[in-house]
């Protein structure tokens, strides 16, 4: 950003904030509203407005399903803080850009969900069809986030989405069903059919010589990828290398599984997704699998770090023979 926008930013927040100092029970709500209308009509003074206070900058109407209030949407998406950083985004082509850009991360189309978004999203998306593009600025309270008292890029600073709906998703189940019969028609077709809705297992390599006993312990290696092939995760040294994910200094160690005979138990005394967890259960040294999964078995509506919610995940794994062998 240069610093002739920064000037002029710091300049709008100083006014606002100057304006309102006699005031001393104002809100940080009614001092975020001031910052906000006095950058609108500085930098947009055509945005419009909606009565919630969230202001349209350009809409661009699509022409296929349209998203209601309960339904999932496939977007991308870039948001910005008012300053011009980034808070968050789905093209790789800014991460690189920017100089983040990581061989494991995750990018492309987000699913979100409009029962469980903030106000203004679903403000902002509902009755949106899908082809359609939005351009907004969403105050911090409609993010059900407390507003601070001036421009920041952190939360409690209104934020400006730009968006693209790709497609309305009616049941998120289903589509992730579908997602993963492609995915084992084209690189497992011998996976006929999942072995539990959403959890789809194929031992690539059985070794019947060992038999595990309660609290047995057994070492685990894994490759844990999207659908698209990007590895995200490995605890292989030369596998993290090869998709350059590989952190200099980091312990590539086995992962220790404990089998128990109840499996209820094995799923609860395991630190993993379930899904990884189910996979391994049964599986002895020596032996290997593949499994893929929804992310009911994964990591959820929310994600976790660089996984976005509603993503199926694949593992390859291995388990290592005892080295007495």
């Amino acid at each position: 950003m240069n610093t002739l926008y920064k000037i002029l930013i710091l300049a709008l927040a100083t006014t606002a904030i100057f304006s309102c100092a006699q005031e001393t029970d104002e809100s940080s709500e009614s001092v975020q509203e001031r910052i906000l209308k006095a950058y609108v009509e500085k930098y947009y003074p055509d945005a419009i407005r909606s009565g919630s206070g969230l202001y349209i900058i350009d809409l661009q109407d699509g022409t296929g399903r349209q998203a209601n209030d309960t339904s999932y949407v496939k977007v991308e998406y870039t948001i910005t803080y008012l300053n011009g950083n980034y808070h968050s985004y789905t093209y790789d082509s800014i991460a690189k850009q920017l100089g983040t850009y990581s061989y494991g991360g995750y990018y492309g189309p987000r699913i979100w969900s409009l029962r469980s978004s903030t106000k203004g999203i679903v403000e902002l998306l509902k009755g949106m069809r899908e082809g359609g593009y939005v351009k907004a600025i969403i105050p911090a309270t409609l993010l059900d986030e407390e507003s601070g008292m001036e421009i920041t890029d952190s939360d409690g600073s209104s934020k400006i989405y730009e968006i693209r709906m790709l497609e309305v998703i009616d049941n998120i189940d289903q589509y992730q069903i579908e997602q993963l019969e492609k995915f084992a028609s084209t690189h497992y077709p011998s996976v006929k059919d999942s072995t539990a809705y959403g959890f789809y297992y194929l031992k690539t390599v059985t070794d019947n010589s060992d038999t595990l006993k309660d609290n047995s312990i057994i070492n685990v290696r894994y490759i844990g990828r999207f659908l698209n092939g990007t590895v995200f995760d490995t605890n292989i040294k030369d596998t993290a290398k090869k998709y350059r994910i590989y952190v200099s200094g980091a312990e590539y160690a086995a992962l220790s599984y404990e089998y128990r005979e109840d499996s209820t138990e094995a799923m609860t005394s395991n630190d993993f997704v379930l899904g990884f967890n189910k996979a391994l259960y049964g599986m002895t040294p020596g032996e290997s699998a593949v499994t893929f999964f929804t992310s009911d078995y994964g990591y959820g509506d929310n994600g976790n770090s660089n996984i976005p919610g509603f993503t199926p995940l694949c593992f390859e794994l291995w388990v290592e023979k005892d080295e007495e062998e």
